[in-house]
């Protein structure tokens, strides 16, 4: 028997791939679910057009989201903070000056993502031991059961679409009028390193009852349609294969190797027993906080101190030329609309890439938090701030990124190991930052619009949930590096399918490529297939 640990977007992609090849599979995963009276509003809302949506069920399940100047400062998904929840006592970890999460819910961090999703620029990832025609294949697979929202535009002669069957979403005007901009000043923006086009998104074009994208704005809080990807969705489509367990309500401890056997130690969540299980082979893809925990565990590694590499996040406000009447009335979603990768090695030898958003109802949150008391007597300032108002979510490559140490305390006094995670900047990163709003400003003719620098923002490490490389891929791996399959060295039947493998982490958006990796490793799985 096979087993796949975690069901986010790494571990169901893994196990889309050996159901295909033919494998019985297990899934052993924590399995916290959004509570069910959240849950029966969702079902009741999903089935009716949006006209018919209750104002009451609505407002409850845009509870406890709260934005200010330096963004939202924990997703909330319908109100809820199930993908978060249980994580303190079963995952226990001290951080400081580090904002990287963890999560035991079913689809994991996949439950609160923004679902941007854009393959890597072959040549960001050239120092890695595979290469971009290596996950060419798998981005082709995933994007098949995950579903695409996107138009064939420029992106695609550096990131290809990797995908024949897409749609598009409705776009803004205010986002509309930004690209129409950019294009009649293409060839000039080309030559200064900017690529743009329309943001790309797993957004799926109907839900189960055919209803579309219903423009209502409540992305941010959760689709009430369930049209966001969520690998929850992919973890349903393998619950119906007569090949597959699922095993909710599991926290994996300790992998044991020894000959053609894993054994697995865990522990149901309410840790009232302790539970094993036995594989001829494990892929593990519980995230990087929960899978560098495992293998610390496992190798007895304790107080070994290892690096989370991370893609810096970012907020930077762009105050447009023009204003765009009626943005706070218009119907729209509220995903990223456009994506502007840069191209320039004054700035950074790898790319960076921008997510640009229009209006959202929580950036007048922030503003009138910024503008405090003042708001009252000055609302037609705010007014005027959101209808020229668009927000940049910014990465960078992790070379020029703060990195996290991470390391695993030994069990004491009776209490279970904790993680000690530490956040160290790096000099470069303000730099790269620096020279990207002057080089914005420098460009606000051809942009038609001007960077607001006083107002940036830098998340914490990890802040922005593009981390990884505790178990860095490598050709020839060392102590505490992985092979190409995923192996962390002295292990054969373990393998990590997660972003703990990724040799760096470029600016790009992650998950896609988490999601390819994973298809890719598991693909090559050799282990004999059961007759019948």
């Amino acid at each position: 028997m096979i087993y796949v640990i975690g069901s986010g977007p790494a571990g169901v992609s893994s196990a889309m791939a050996l159901v295909k090849r033919g494998y019985q599979v297990t899934m052993l995963d924590g399995g916290v679910e959004l509570e069910a009276d959240r849950a029966l509003i969702l079902r009741q809302l999903e089935r009716q057009d949006a006209a018919s949506w209750d104002a009451a069920a609505i407002q409850r399940l845009k509870e406890n989201m709260q934005s200010g100047t330096s963004g939202v400062a924990l997703k909330y998904v319908y109100g809820s903070d199930f993908p978060y929840r249980e994580t303190d006592t079963l995952i226990p970890k001290s951080a400081r000056h580090a904002g990287i999460v963890s999560s035991l819910a079913k689809g994991g961090l996949s439950n609160v993502w923004g679902a941007a999703v854009l393959p890597y620029a072959s040549e960001d990832i050239v120092d890695w031991p595979i290469s971009i025609d290596e996950l060419a294949p798998h981005y082709r697979t995933v994007l098949g059961f995950m579903r695409l929202a996107a138009v064939e535009d420029a992106l695609s002669s550096r990131f290809p679409l990797y995908c024949d069957d897409f749609h598009a979403l409705p776009q803004s005007r205010q986002i509309e009028r930004f690209l129409n901009d950019l294009g009649k000043n293409r060839q000039r923006l080309n030559a200064r390193g900017f690529l743009f086009g329309g943001a790309r998104l797993a957004v799926s074009a109907q839900n189960r009852y055919g209803y579309e994208c219903a423009a209502c704005g409540l992305c941010t809080y959760g689709c009430p349609y369930g049209l966001i990807y969520n690998s929850a969705a992919t973890l349903d489509e393998l619950m119906a294969h007569p090949a597959f367990t699922y095993v909710p309500d599991v926290v994996v401890t300790k992998l044991t190797e020894a000959g053609e056997e894993v054994t697995i130690q865990a522990t149901s969540r309410s840790r009232s027993k302790q539970l094993s299980f036995h594989a001829s082979r494990v892929y593990v893809g519980a995230g990087v906080l929960s899978t560098t925990r495992l293998l610390l565990e496992s190798m007895q590694a304790y107080n070994r101190v290892l690096t989370v590499k991370d893609s810096q996040y970012f907020l930077l406000p762009l105050l447009r030329y023009r204003a765009m009447a009626g943005v706070t009335s218009e119907r729209v979603h509220t995903l990223a609309q456009a994506f502007i990768e840069v191209f320039d090695s004054s700035l950074s030898e790898r790319s960076l890439h921008l997510q640009v958003y229009g209006y959202n109802e929580l950036h007048g949150q922030a503003i009138q938090g910024l503008m405090g008391p003042f708001h009252q007597l000055f609302g037609f300032v705010t007014k005027a701030l959101l209808e020229r108002l668009l927000l940049v979510f910014g990465f960078l490559h992790s070379d020029v990124s703060p990195t996290i140490s991470i390391s695993l305390q030994a069990p004491r006094n009776g209490e279970t190991s904790r993680l000690l995670m530490e956040g160290h900047d790096n000099a470069q990163t303000r730099t790269v930052l620096r020279r990207l709003v002057a080089k914005l400003a420098g460009s606000r003719s051809l942009l038609r619009a001007v960077p607001l620098f006083p107002m940036l923002k830098l998340g914490e490490p990890g802040r922005g949930f593009h981390s990884g490389g505790t178990f860095p891929m490598r050709a020839k791996p060392g102590e505490f590096e992985s092979d190409l399959l995923g192996r962390p060295y002295g292990f054969k039947r373990v393998h990590l399918v997660d972003s703990s493998t990724f040799p760096t982490v470029p600016a790009s958006t992650i998950t896609l490529s988490v999601m390819a990796n994973a298809h890719r490793i598991a693909s090559a799985c050799d282990e004999p297939v059961a007759p019948g």
